[in-house]
């Protein structure tokens, strides 16, 4: 475990995360994982509800939730650095698809997260996938929630 000293003299311990397979299910390592410890937590950060719109609203991708998918993940690295944060630190990921995305393109959606999350050793958590009637915006067929811990 790695420590740091402030410029008060005092000892901060870094965050560390332990991940924990679970025996029973799939094997899901590269895109989540199933279960994860985090000791020494000092900041918590919660992005809510991100989607595939431009500052104005509009929808990016209309009709397309891979293409929505990929875009909100570009977005993602510069959203979070403007709160101090990068993608090391997501810990978890909240999932929200429209009922208009259609089943058969989960795995493509799932192979743009993994991708995006290729170089983490450490992969957060996976929230639970909820399928909803309807997003904020017309159009809008993803949603993700990104959880950050330092």
């Amino acid at each position: 475990m790695r420590s740091s000293r402030t410029a008060g003299g005092e000892t901060v311990m870094a965050l560390q995360k332990t991940v924990y397979p679970y025996a029973k299910g799939p094997d899901f390592s590269r895109l989540f994982s199933w279960g994860m410890s985090l000791k020494n937590v000092s900041d918590l950060y919660i992005a809510s509800g991100i989607g595939a719109h431009d500052a104005r609203g509009v929808i990016q991708f209309p009709g397309d939730a891979v293409a929505q998918t990929r875009y909100v993940l570009q977005q993602v690295p510069g959203f979070l650095a403007e709160a101090g944060y990068e993608v090391a630190d997501i810990v978890r990921i909240e999932y929200t698809f429209t009922r208009e995305v259609p089943r058969g393109s989960f795995n493509a959606i799932f192979a743009v997260i993994a991708e995006f999350l290729a170089a983490e050793v450490v992969k957060p958590t996976a929230g639970t996938l909820r399928v909803v009637e309807a997003l904020a915006f017309d159009h809008q067929l993803v949603e993700y929630e990104f959880w950050c811990a330092k």
